[in-house]
């Protein structure tokens, strides 16, 4: 026979232990994860918040949106870019405008003038190669301070006669070229924009 003691330790036992089961239990596992114990003995994992700032090791199970800020914008026009006028062509100094290379041939855009309607653009070449020059062609186009193009044209600067090597450019020498001319308004400045084409060799 239980003594009376005995049983009422029993009874306060099972009425505590069934207190307990009574309610929902969550535990903490030790990789920082909560699972919610029912009374009817079935478990869940407790959906996590993300609390990394307070709790480094807590792990976050749930993925979590980002909003992407808006960033607002001027109703402002991108500004457009225009081509580029060339290099310059002042009148009235004798600095050089430009010296282009093509295949070992150099040609050197000297000081301009202007003279009875005509732009004159003198140019002074030099063989860098080690074969002689028969044939140098150019292009050129011509534009006003403004950046519009007033005139184009090839120019053969060079040329020598066919089958006659004594005329031929020779290598390590240096030449006057003909010059290139535009009949066009006079004007202090202009921009040229030039290009070597053809450099033909023997």
């Amino acid at each position: 026979m239980l003594k009376k003691t005995q049983l009422c330790g029993i009874v306060i036992a099972l009425i505590a232990s069934s207190s307990v089961w009574a309610a929902d239990q969550t535990i903490t596992l030790k990789d920082g994860r909560q699972v919610i114990l029912h009374d009817n003995f079935t478990w869940q994992y407790k959906a996590q918040t993300n609390n990394s700032a307070t709790n480094p090791t807590l792990k976050t199970t749930t993925a979590t949106a980002t909003a992407i800020p808006v960033i607002a914008t001027s109703a402002v026009a991108i500004p457009i870019i225009s081509a580029p006028k060339g290099v310059d062509v002042e009148l009235g100094t004798t600095k050089a405008i430009q010296q282009l290379s093509d295949s070992g041939m150099d040609v050197l855009l000297t000081a301009a003038h202007y003279e009875d309607g005509t732009l004159i653009i003198p140019t002074m070449m030099t063989n860098q190669s080690s074969k002689s020059v028969v044939n140098v062609t150019m292009k050129v186009r011509l534009s006003n301070s403004d950046g519009q193009t007033i005139a184009t044209d090839e120019f053969i600067v060079w040329r020598s006669i066919n089958r006659m090597p004594d005329t031929y450019f020779r290598p390590k020498t240096q030449h006057q070229g003909k010059p290139i001319t535009f009949d066009v308004p006079k004007a202090e400045r202009y921009f040229i924009d030039a290009e070597i084409t053809d450099v033909d060799m023997r």
